[in-house]
């Protein structure tokens, strides 16, 4: 590996961020309305969810006292559980309903930056129309995709389980250093199953297991571009963590608004993100089909030197 290919990621770096001015206004639209919609979901679950769980403990808090009758503890306790079950299907809804918005923020962006990636101009009809035809794709990838991360950490939290039961100093240090290298191995896989998003939107037909097979082959050669990339924006993650408990603290900002910019920051980083994958996406695909090209070339060649012999050879 050259010096170029190891720093390859700069150069899609840079034609990400050349590439987002191109059909700059569906996309400053779409990424606005996503942040609008993530805020007011998150601000709305949390406050619900916070006043639920307040008065369940406000209500727990009277249990003890000796002096409650029989009837008054049947309605408290009857009170409770039925603030507990509002509370799961408040925290059920709240993931339905990022599972919706990160679905088509997901879809709308990969699509925008494919078509933007040809230079050409994108309206909204249009773009609904290639959504609606996208969307069962990248729902089906999507779920394989999950199912094989979480699949993932549950392996991982199987192997570290042994070390865990003990608590010995010499095997809690094995664990740390088993998390960095699960950590690093998530970050090198993570490439394909992010490419399998872009390739069940760009391309019809490929889905699910078909779709992470193809980005696969795809990134084949290109993995290291990928998991810098991968490094890069954890890394960026990590950033806006930091970045958002220095305003915590320097600011005197409340909990809840230091975690609405630690939201839309994530948001942000995830548009980003997509943009930089769709762009690598298309210089693998490029890259593939000039390799086919020069094979293809030298078998053309190959061929008309073996015809030659064989002419050479019948004339003898």
């Amino acid at each position: 590996m050259n010096f170029w290919q190891f720093f390859g990621f700069v150069r899609i770096l840079k034609e990400s961020i050349q590439l987002i001015p191109k059909n700059g206004k569906i996309m400053g639209l779409i990424t606005i309305f996503y942040l609008l919609f993530t805020s007011i979901v998150f601000l709305f679950f949390k406050f619900t969810s916070d006043s639920l769980l307040r008065d369940m403990f406000i209500k727990e808090s009277f249990i003890p006292i000796p002096s409650i009758n029989g009837s008054s503890l049947s309605s408290l306790l009857s009170s409770i559980n039925q603030n507990f079950k509002l509370v799961l299907a408040i925290d059920f809804s709240l993931i339905f309903s990022y599972l919706f918005i990160s679905v088509f923020s997901t879809n709308t962006i990969i699509l925008i930056s494919s078509i933007s990636y040809y230079n050409k101009t994108l309206n909204f009809k249009d773009l609904g129309i290639m959504i609606f035809k996208s969307c069962k794709r990248l729902i089906f990838t999507m779920f394989y995709t999950t199912i094989i991360v979480i699949g993932y950490f549950f392996f991982c939290f199987s192997m570290a389980t042994p070390f865990l039961a003990t608590s010995n100093i010499y095997d809690f240090s094995m664990v740390i250093i088993f998390a960095i290298f699960a950590y690093i191995i998530y970050l090198y896989l993570s490439m394909v199953w992010v490419m399998a998003l872009v390739v069940s939107i760009v391309e019809e037909g490929n889905y699910g297991v078909m779709a992470l097979g193809k980005a696969r082959k795809i990134i084949k050669g290109n993995e290291m571009k990928g998991f810098i990339l991968n490094i890069l924006f954890n890394l960026l993650a990590l950033f806006i963590f930091w970045g958002t408990q220095i305003i915590i603290k320097k600011c005197n900002v409340n909990n809840k608004n230091s975690m609405l910019i630690l939201v839309n920051g994530s948001c942000l980083l995830k548009v980003f993100e997509l943009v930089n994958y769709t762009v690598l996406y298309f210089h693998c695909k490029k890259e593939k089909e000039e390799e086919e090209i020069t094979e293809l070339q030298e078998s053309i060649e190959y061929s008309k030197i073996y015809n030659l012999q064989l002419i050479i050879d019948g004339t003898n």
